[in-house]
């Protein structure tokens, strides 16, 4: 399967307490004593970008954080987590015929997530793609998204490649309707074949409705080349990496479900007001105090 070209468009049985989050610096994050040299007045206009935290900025309040839109520097005036706002989670899996020996490790993964992101205010969405997608209902109900992840059958027939880019976006649209934290995790191979939709608009849907995005590369042989060289999911880990998400691949299922489930319970909206913006694509960074750490979505959306 080969992979389309980069484009651009935006939105548990719990293993034991939360071990820390590994603090991946994002390169346009700016870890700093906050200052507040040239910050505009808000005037109202309010506005959110999603970031997670690591263990050591679990304490973090908002009147330690900036954040600065193009040339504008404005504060933080809220931090939402879980108990604040709704959390919707879509998971995205792999049923195409290159995975017919993998699928019930996908699965696993997938039931292990829901188990351990499960409560009163998370939603699920399940969607199975291979030569053909689907997508269920959102549910509140662990047991029912469970057993739509069971229900997922795995095709048949020659390898092909499969158009995960297009159940991706059908995910984000589906789960862009709800409110508060929006979450897709895609579990599988890797590399989209066939899809309507192009790498460069998934981009733009998911920034565009602030998807946090999170992959968990699943095969049956290596997703490395030469020299080491990722061959799968090369643009997967970009997408995750712009969209405060975290890229696995073929982990163990404990250990990638633990990575992903706590960095998704580390993530957070922090909310803020500045001046009304030209409509388009912003570029975000973000200062905090010394010794604290948030990753942002690289860019801000304002339709």
């Amino acid at each position: 399967m080969t992979e389309s070209p980069r484009l651009v468009t935006t939105d548990t049985v719990r293993y034991g307490s939360l071990r820390c989050v590994s603090a991946l610096v994002v390169a346009i994050i700016s870890v700093v004593p906050v200052a507040r040299p040239r910050t505009s007045k808000a005037d109202g206009q309010q506005y959110s970008v999603v970031a997670r935290t690591g263990a050591k900025s679990s304490g973090l309040i908002s009147s330690e954080i900036i954040i600065r839109i193009g040339d504008t520097s404005v504060p933080a005036t809220a931090i939402k987590s879980i108990l604040d706002v709704p959390r919707n989670v879509a998971i995205v899996i792999d049923a195409g015929p290159d995975q017919v020996k993998v699928l019930s490790k996908e699965k696993e993964l997938a039931v292990a997530l829901v188990n351990e992101l499960s409560d009163a205010s998370t939603s699920f969405t399940i969607a199975g793609t291979g030569v053909s997608s689907k997508t269920q209902a959102t549910t509140l109900d662990r047991s029912v998204a469970i057993e739509h992840i069971r229900d997922i059958a795995g095709e048949n027939g020659e390898k092909t490649n499969v158009p995960i880019y297009d159940a991706i976006g059908s995910a984000i649209r589906q789960i862009s309707l709800s409110p508060g934290l929006r979450v897709v995790i895609f579990i599988g191979e890797g590399n989209d074949g066939g899809s309507k939709m192009r790498y460069a608009e998934l981009r733009s849907l998911a920034e565009s409705n602030q998807i946090a995005f999170f992959a968990a590369l699943v095969a049956d042989h290596s997703l490395r080349g030469t020299k080491s060289i990722l061959r799968y999911g090369w643009n997967l880990r970009e997408l995750s990496s712009d969209t405060t998400g975290v890229f696995v691949e073929n982990q163990k299922t404990p250990r990638a479900a633990r990575r992903l489930s706590e960095t998704v319970l580390g993530l957070r909206l922090i909310v803020f007001e500045m001046a009304s913006r030209q409509p388009g694509r912003h570029r975000v960074s973000v200062s905090a105090q010394r010794g604290k750490r948030l990753h942002v979505q690289k860019v801000l959306v304002i339709p």
